[in-house]
């Protein structure tokens, strides 16, 4: 069973929506993953001065892409975003974001396999579960 819950091409990079053990990560094909609740989008670090998706304990460079495709990484999974050394991280919502219905379409086709996760494994994204149930309540009353 396939544990992506979204996909997203920006050329040079893909990003996927996955489930890991300790809950929602965006990952990089082929690469490294952040837990959702954790990752941000940065912007011009002495060290590195370019964009990375950062957590608190590692960084994917996004050397490949331009401020666009950046900016629709953002879009796609939420992300908020540091675009100065010096400036506070803002915005993202992830919960608007279409990777989270992307979520809440795999919660609701592998619920058991959701429970099972969510309550065997410590969770980076605390309550992500609830949030999801809860989205998809309020769709199945709206139909």
């Amino acid at each position: 069973m396939s544990m992506r819950f979204y996909l997203v091409d920006l050329g040079e990079m893909q990003f996927e929506g996955m489930l890991s053990q300790d809950g929602p990560h965006i990952k990089q094909l082929g690469g490294s993953s952040l837990a959702i609740g954790e990752a941000a989008l940065h912007y011009g670090d002495p060290m590195d001065p370019g964009w990375r998706l950062v957590s608190p304990h590692q960084a994917i460079p996004l050397t490949p892409l331009d401020e666009s495709q950046v900016l629709e990484l953002a879009t796609h999974f939420g992300l908020p975003m540091r675009t100065a050394p010096n400036e506070p991280v803002s915005g993202g919502d992830f919960l608007h974001s279409p990777a989270f219905q992307g979520l809440c379409d795999w919660v609701r086709q592998h619920p058991g396999k959701a429970q099972r996760l969510y309550h065997q494994h410590h969770q980076k994204t605390p309550g992500w579960l609830e949030v999801v149930d809860a989205a998809n309540s309020l769709a199945d009353e709206s139909h």
